[in-house]
């Protein structure tokens, strides 16, 4: 997770010469420190939950005005060749990746905490067994 976490820190860098350079710079930041805090500090969890909830809605927004407007070959092209979209669509995958890698580490995290997986049950065969003997 380190390795995500110096990776946001360098998107948070390459922010400081776009026209809105404070809100991008700060997003990448905190998803930085949650990817940092997640393996093993107690407010991993938490933090990460609370950069998610900023991150997934502001990337359906900038989806929202992108879709049907530009493709995803367009992603690489100039910004001056599709104007302003081709800048969301970018942004929109940059929020995507913070909310992938995010899921993930909650993912690991609580896989590694609880024993029984996401589903908590520990023995799902023995239930499977029990509930077909009924």
């Amino acid at each position: 997770m380190l390795v995500f976490a110096a990776a946001f820190v360098a998107f948070a860098a390459l922010q400081l010469n776009d026209p809105d350079p404070i809100a991008w710079t700060a997003i990448y930041l905190a998803a930085a420190l949650a990817t940092a805090l997640l393996p093993s500090h107690p407010m991993g969890p938490s933090f990460a939950l609370a950069v998610l909830a900023v991150a997934v809605p502001w990337a359906a927004v900038l989806l929202a005005r992108v879709v049907g407007e530009i493709a995803v070959s367009d992603l690489w092209l100039d910004m001056s060749a599709k104007g302003g979209r081709v800048e969301e669509g970018r942004e929109a995958g940059g929020l995507l990746i913070v909310a992938f890698v995010l899921v993930t580490g909650l993912t690991v995290r609580r896989l590694r905490d609880n024993p029984a997986g996401l589903t908590g049950i520990r023995r799902p065969h023995a239930l499977w067994r029990r509930l077909r003997k009924r």
